[in-house]
């Protein structure tokens, strides 16, 4: 599959190395320096130097035909321009876009182009691997496969884990913390990070693991 990341900070870096091997993937970034630094450490790497909210820097990198565009700019407003670009201007079946302010999560809808709003590089990774090879689109929080799931549960009052860290937890092989989100900000599921009531936690598990996921959090 050919995928076009708008954006060589550290979002674009990580989809670049952990997506090249698997399928065609050209990077665009405006910052010569950055540019450089990419061509020196991924000397094969199809790299285009250029701001990704101009059309041309877009023809140049190919945007019409691919099959995905990863919109992971520093700024927002650059994120919704190339999605909208990508998607009514090049017809890109679809586009991921990361928000870097959750307070702009709202704008990142299907009239700015954007199939899927996304805050972590790694998840845009595994949606990226998983909905490209199987040609499906599903929403974030129900992503169903043979053998995959992705649910966000949220913590209520009287859960039996509220007050206990992630370490404490008592998970299975198969289910794993992806992220916590607590007022609108992600947390990064370390052993010692305590849960709260009210948080929303992003587990990835395999598909017949929901179950466990409620009595592990005392809702079941």
């Amino acid at each position: 599959m050919r995928i076009v990341v708008l954006g060589g900070g550290m979002v674009g870096r990580y989809l670049l190395e952990a997506l090249r091997e698997e399928h065609q993937v050209v990077l665009v970034e405006k910052r010569l320096d950055r540019v450089k630094e990419l061509r020196d450490r991924f000397p094969d790497a199809d790299i285009v130097h250029g701001d990704a909210c101009e059309p041309k820097v877009l023809d140049v990198a190919k945007t019409a035909g691919a099959d995905a565009v990863a919109a992971v700019t520093g700024d927002d407003e650059d994120n919704l321009v190339i999605s909208y670009l990508a998607k009514f201007e090049y017809g890109v079946p679809m586009v991921f876009a990361r928000v870097n302010n959750p307070k702009n999560e709202w704008l990142f809808t299907a009239e700015w182009g954007v199939d899927e709003a996304i805050c972590s590089a790694s998840i845009i990774v595994q949606l990226v691997r998983e909905e490209i090879s199987l040609g499906e689109m599903v929403t974030l929080l129900k992503l169903r496969r043979e053998n995959l799931a992705v649910e966000e549960v949220l913590v209520e009052e009287g859960s039996g884990v509220v007050g206990k860290s992630i370490g404490e937890l008592d998970l299975p092989p198969q289910v794993l913390v992806a992220t916590v989100l607590r007022d609108r900000h992600l947390l990064i599921p370390r052993g010692d990070l305590v849960l709260q009531r009210g948080d929303k936690v992003l587990f990835v598990s395999e598909a017949d693991r929901a179950e466990d996921i409620r009595r592990i959090l005392g809702l079941g």
